[in-house]
Protein backbone atom coordinates (compact mmCIF):
# COMPACT_ATOMS: atom_id res chain seq x y z
CA UNK A 1 0.00 0.00 0.00
CA UNK A 2 1.47 3.21 -1.02
CA UNK A 3 1.07 6.79 0.77
CA UNK A 4 1.05 9.66 -1.40
CA UNK A 5 2.92 12.18 0.43
CA UNK A 6 2.17 16.19 0.05
CA UNK A 7 4.38 18.45 -0.43
CA UNK A 8 3.75 22.05 0.80
CA UNK A 9 4.49 24.80 -1.08
CA UNK A 10 7.49 26.92 1.17
CA UNK A 11 8.92 30.71 0.01
CA UNK A 12 12.14 29.98 -1.69
CA UNK A 13 15.44 32.08 -1.11
CA UNK A 14 14.68 34.58 -3.85
CA UNK A 15 10.96 35.12 -3.05
CA UNK A 16 12.22 35.99 0.51
CA UNK A 17 14.75 38.23 -0.78
CA UNK A 18 12.24 40.01 -2.90
CA UNK A 19 9.61 40.20 0.16
CA UNK A 20 12.91 41.86 2.76
CA UNK A 21 13.95 44.36 -0.36
CA UNK A 22 10.23 45.76 -0.84
CA UNK A 23 9.97 45.45 3.29
CA UNK A 24 13.78 47.78 3.17
CA UNK A 25 12.35 49.92 0.19
CA UNK A 26 9.32 51.06 1.98
CA UNK A 27 10.72 51.46 5.21
CA UNK A 28 13.14 53.75 4.21
CA UNK A 29 10.10 56.07 2.39
CA UNK A 30 8.21 55.60 5.21
CA UNK A 31 11.36 57.31 7.55
CA UNK A 32 11.61 60.09 4.69
CA UNK A 33 8.42 61.30 5.11
CA UNK A 34 8.38 61.23 9.17
CA UNK A 35 11.44 62.97 9.06
CA UNK A 36 10.39 65.75 6.26
CA UNK A 37 7.60 66.09 8.91
CA UNK A 38 9.41 66.40 11.63
CA UNK A 39 11.89 68.95 9.71
CA UNK A 40 8.54 70.67 8.67
CA UNK A 41 7.52 71.04 12.41
CA UNK A 42 10.86 72.53 13.85
CA UNK A 43 11.04 74.61 11.17
CA UNK A 44 7.56 76.11 11.93
CA UNK A 45 8.19 76.75 15.76
CA UNK A 46 11.60 78.60 14.94
CA UNK A 47 9.34 80.43 12.49
CA UNK A 48 6.62 80.75 15.60
CA UNK A 49 9.66 82.37 18.10
CA UNK A 50 11.20 84.69 15.37
CA UNK A 51 7.79 86.19 14.60
CA UNK A 52 7.13 86.45 18.06
CA UNK A 53 10.47 88.11 18.85
CA UNK A 54 9.81 90.53 15.69
CA UNK A 55 6.52 91.07 17.10
CA UNK A 56 7.91 92.22 21.00
CA UNK A 57 10.26 94.00 19.39
CA UNK A 58 8.30 95.82 16.88
CA UNK A 59 5.47 96.79 19.95
CA UNK A 60 8.54 97.83 22.13
CA UNK A 61 9.68 100.20 19.48
CA UNK A 62 5.96 101.38 19.18
CA UNK A 63 5.59 101.95 22.84
CA UNK A 64 8.98 103.92 22.78
CA UNK A 65 8.23 105.87 19.89
CA UNK A 66 4.50 106.93 21.26
CA UNK A 67 6.07 108.48 23.99
CA UNK A 68 8.68 110.40 22.52
CA UNK A 69 9.07 114.28 23.53
CA UNK A 70 10.68 117.28 22.99
CA UNK A 71 12.36 117.37 26.22
CA UNK A 72 16.79 117.69 25.83
CA UNK A 73 19.03 115.75 28.24
CA UNK A 74 21.66 117.15 30.62
CA UNK A 75 24.51 114.27 30.15
CA UNK A 76 27.52 115.85 31.91
CA UNK A 77 26.68 119.14 31.73
CA UNK A 78 26.16 118.80 27.97
CA UNK A 79 22.27 119.79 26.78
CA UNK A 80 21.64 117.10 24.24
CA UNK A 81 19.10 117.16 21.67
CA UNK A 82 15.25 115.23 22.90
CA UNK A 83 16.66 113.14 19.79
CA UNK A 84 19.95 112.13 18.22
CA UNK A 85 21.04 110.31 15.21
CA UNK A 86 25.16 110.53 14.74
CA UNK A 87 27.00 108.20 13.07
CA UNK A 88 24.32 104.80 13.89
CA UNK A 89 23.96 105.99 17.76
CA UNK A 90 20.18 106.51 18.22
CA UNK A 91 18.75 107.65 21.29
CA UNK A 92 15.84 110.23 22.59
CA UNK A 93 13.60 111.61 25.47
CA UNK A 94 10.17 109.93 26.99
CA UNK A 95 8.19 110.01 29.04
CA UNK A 96 5.33 107.40 30.62
CA UNK A 97 6.77 106.07 33.71
CA UNK A 98 4.21 105.48 36.18
CA UNK A 99 5.24 105.66 39.90
CA UNK A 100 2.36 104.11 41.92
CA UNK A 101 4.29 103.61 44.83
CA UNK A 102 4.90 107.75 44.86
CA UNK A 103 8.94 107.29 45.04
CA UNK A 104 9.55 110.05 43.24
CA UNK A 105 10.70 108.27 40.39
CA UNK A 106 11.04 110.43 37.33
CA UNK A 107 8.68 110.22 35.16
CA UNK A 108 10.74 110.53 31.80
CA UNK A 109 13.93 108.72 31.08
CA UNK A 110 16.55 108.01 27.47
CA UNK A 111 16.37 105.69 25.80
CA UNK A 112 18.68 104.26 23.18
CA UNK A 113 19.11 101.61 20.78
CA UNK A 114 22.24 99.81 20.17
CA UNK A 115 23.48 97.41 17.58
CA UNK A 116 26.45 95.02 18.04
CA UNK A 117 27.23 93.91 15.10
CA UNK A 118 29.64 91.37 16.42
CA UNK A 119 26.71 89.39 18.50
CA UNK A 120 24.06 90.32 15.65
CA UNK A 121 22.16 91.64 18.38
CA UNK A 122 19.97 95.03 18.85
CA UNK A 123 19.95 96.55 22.08
CA UNK A 124 18.00 99.10 24.17
CA UNK A 125 19.74 100.72 26.67
CA UNK A 126 17.13 103.04 29.27
CA UNK A 127 18.34 105.55 31.69
CA UNK A 128 16.12 106.27 34.48
CA UNK A 129 16.89 109.71 34.25
CA UNK A 130 17.20 112.80 31.65
CA UNK A 131 20.28 114.07 34.05
CA UNK A 132 22.76 112.05 34.33
CA UNK A 133 26.55 112.39 35.24
CA UNK A 134 27.55 109.63 32.56
CA UNK A 135 28.62 107.39 35.50
CA UNK A 136 25.13 106.21 35.51
CA UNK A 137 24.57 102.71 33.53
CA UNK A 138 21.70 101.69 32.24
CA UNK A 139 19.14 99.07 32.24
CA UNK A 140 20.08 97.05 29.21
CA UNK A 141 18.10 94.60 27.35
CA UNK A 142 18.17 92.07 24.31
CA UNK A 143 15.60 93.42 21.92
CA UNK A 144 16.02 91.22 19.22
CA UNK A 145 18.74 88.69 17.85
CA UNK A 146 19.84 87.07 14.93
CA UNK A 147 19.83 90.75 13.60
CA UNK A 148 22.26 90.41 10.35
CA UNK A 149 21.94 94.52 9.30
CA UNK A 150 20.34 96.98 11.58
CA UNK A 151 20.14 100.65 10.14
CA UNK A 152 17.95 103.84 11.65
CA UNK A 153 17.09 106.50 9.37
CA UNK A 154 14.86 109.46 10.39
CA UNK A 155 11.99 111.13 8.37
CA UNK A 156 11.38 114.78 8.17
CA UNK A 157 9.75 113.95 5.66
CA UNK A 158 12.82 113.10 3.45
CA UNK A 159 14.99 110.34 5.18
CA UNK A 160 18.27 111.15 6.69
CA UNK A 161 20.79 109.45 8.63
CA UNK A 162 21.57 112.50 11.14
CA UNK A 163 19.56 114.78 13.65
CA UNK A 164 19.64 117.13 14.58
CA UNK A 165 19.59 118.55 10.87
CA UNK A 166 22.88 120.49 9.83
CA UNK A 167 21.30 124.08 9.33
CA UNK A 168 19.86 123.46 13.56
CA UNK A 169 21.55 126.08 16.03
CA UNK A 170 22.85 123.82 18.53
CA UNK A 171 22.80 126.81 21.10
CA UNK A 172 18.97 127.11 20.57
CA UNK A 173 17.45 124.95 23.27
CA UNK A 174 14.11 125.31 21.25
CA UNK A 175 15.74 123.89 18.11
CA UNK A 176 16.99 120.92 20.06
CA UNK A 177 13.02 120.59 21.41
CA UNK A 178 12.32 119.71 18.13
CA UNK A 179 11.46 115.83 16.84
CA UNK A 180 11.28 114.64 13.10
CA UNK A 181 8.39 113.06 11.82
CA UNK A 182 9.23 109.73 12.17
CA UNK A 183 11.77 107.08 12.12
CA UNK A 184 12.75 104.17 9.59
CA UNK A 185 14.04 101.29 10.63
CA UNK A 186 15.92 98.76 8.16
CA UNK A 187 16.84 95.47 9.45
CA UNK A 188 17.86 91.94 7.92
CA UNK A 189 16.72 88.86 10.44
CA UNK A 190 17.41 85.26 9.55
CA UNK A 191 18.22 86.88 5.44
CA UNK A 192 14.74 88.30 5.42
CA UNK A 193 14.82 91.92 5.35
CA UNK A 194 12.16 94.04 6.99
CA UNK A 195 11.18 97.81 7.20
CA UNK A 196 9.62 99.28 10.40
CA UNK A 197 8.10 103.20 9.93
CA UNK A 198 7.17 105.15 12.94
CA UNK A 199 5.55 107.82 13.45
CA UNK A 200 6.64 110.63 16.28
CA UNK A 201 4.99 113.43 18.03
CA UNK A 202 4.49 116.64 16.03
CA UNK A 203 6.56 119.38 16.71
CA UNK A 204 6.09 121.85 14.36
CA UNK A 205 4.30 124.70 16.94
CA UNK A 206 8.45 125.02 18.43
CA UNK A 207 9.98 126.02 14.78
CA UNK A 208 10.73 130.11 14.89
CA UNK A 209 8.08 130.62 12.31
CA UNK A 210 5.30 129.59 14.69
CA UNK A 211 6.88 131.14 17.78
CA UNK A 212 4.50 134.37 17.07
CA UNK A 213 1.78 133.23 17.02
CA UNK A 214 1.48 132.93 20.52
CA UNK A 215 1.85 136.62 20.74
CA UNK A 216 -1.20 137.68 18.48
CA UNK A 217 -4.75 137.87 19.89
CA UNK A 218 -7.34 136.07 18.52
CA UNK A 219 -10.48 137.70 17.26
CA UNK A 220 -13.63 136.99 19.79
CA UNK A 221 -15.24 134.29 18.74
CA UNK A 222 -18.90 134.72 17.55
CA UNK A 223 -21.51 132.00 19.92
CA UNK A 224 -21.36 129.62 16.80
CA UNK A 225 -17.50 129.57 16.73
CA UNK A 226 -16.80 128.48 20.47
CA UNK A 227 -16.89 124.93 19.65
CA UNK A 228 -14.56 125.25 16.77
CA UNK A 229 -12.29 127.24 18.71
CA UNK A 230 -12.48 125.23 21.96
CA UNK A 231 -11.58 122.23 19.64
CA UNK A 232 -8.64 123.74 18.46
CA UNK A 233 -7.24 125.09 21.50
CA UNK A 234 -6.78 121.32 22.31
CA UNK A 235 -3.96 120.76 19.50
CA UNK A 236 -2.09 120.57 21.73
CA UNK A 237 0.83 119.83 24.49
CA UNK A 238 3.61 117.37 23.73
CA UNK A 239 2.35 115.34 27.04
CA UNK A 240 1.53 111.80 26.30
CA UNK A 241 -0.72 109.88 28.39
CA UNK A 242 -1.45 106.06 28.78
CA UNK A 243 -2.06 103.56 26.07
CA UNK A 244 -3.71 106.11 23.68
CA UNK A 245 -4.27 105.01 20.17
CA UNK A 246 -1.57 105.02 17.35
CA UNK A 247 -2.28 107.18 14.77
CA UNK A 248 -0.68 108.86 11.51
CA UNK A 249 1.61 111.64 12.92
CA UNK A 250 2.59 113.06 9.36
CA UNK A 251 -0.62 114.68 8.71
CA UNK A 252 -2.29 116.57 11.41
CA UNK A 253 -2.44 117.57 15.14
CA UNK A 254 -5.65 115.64 16.70
CA UNK A 255 -5.22 114.97 19.80
CA UNK A 256 -6.95 111.18 19.58
CA UNK A 257 -5.45 110.13 16.23
CA UNK A 258 -1.70 111.34 17.77
CA UNK A 259 -2.27 109.50 21.10
CA UNK A 260 -1.04 112.98 23.08
CA UNK A 261 -2.76 114.42 25.96
CA UNK A 262 -4.31 117.75 25.58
Amino acid sequence: MSLGLKHKKAFTLVELLVAIAIFSVLSALGWQVFDYLIKVKQRNTEHELRLGQLQESYQQILRDTIQAVPLTANIKNDIQPALVLQNGRFNFSKTGVTDPLQQGISPDERVEYQYRADEKKLYRLKYANLNSSGRDQPQSSVLLSDVDQFEILVLNPNESSAWPEAQVDLNDLVQKQQLPKGIKIKLTVKDVAYVWIFSLLNTDYLKPQNANLNNITPPIPKKSQKIEHQAAARNCSYHYFGDGGIGDYFGGNNCQTSGRYC
